[in-house]
């Protein structure tokens, strides 16, 4: 069981993570931030939010990365620095493990899913969400 107390600090941590993912990753800054050791950061992290900091961090970063493939012109060495990585090779490898694809290639296909460029496909959109959002016109049909 985790003390309030503590829950507290480890959600600013997680809060430092959310602002900062796109900057060179130290957990000592993290967890100073945090008001806790680094290796007590880690324990309480994995056990309140299930996964580590640094695949938590690693998750932010993909996600940008897969909302700017498909909504600017940006090259994919730009995708790459802008979320925090330095090396193209690391980051097409984990973007690869992460989807399926390399960030090229899921770029190709959410455009090609769009008649608009640099719009979210309905496609990636939950449907559950795309009812909330576009209204009763967006059904199944529509979608696939």
């Amino acid at each position: 069981m985790i003390k309030y107390s503590q829950y507290r600090k480890v959600c600013l941590g997680r809060d430092y993570l959310t602002k900062h993912y796109a900057g060179h990753f130290d957990l000592d800054e993290v967890a100073n931030y945090a008001c806790m050791s680094k290796y007590h950061f880690c324990r309480v992290f994995s056990e309140v939010y299930g996964e580590s900091p640094y695949h938590y961090i690693s998750k932010m970063r993909i996600e940008q990365a897969k909302r700017l493939l498909v909504t600017s012109k940006l090259s994919i060495n730009d995708i790459c620095e802008a979320v925090g990585y330095t090396s193209v090779g690391s980051f097409s490898f984990l973007f690869r493990k992460k989807t399926g694809m390399s960030p090229t290639q899921y770029r190709s296909k959410l455009w090609a899913l769009v008649k608009d460029p640099l719009t979210y496909p309905v496609q990636s959109v939950p449907l559950c969400y795309a009812h909330h959002l576009f209204g009763e016109k967006i059904d199944k049909s529509n979608i696939e």
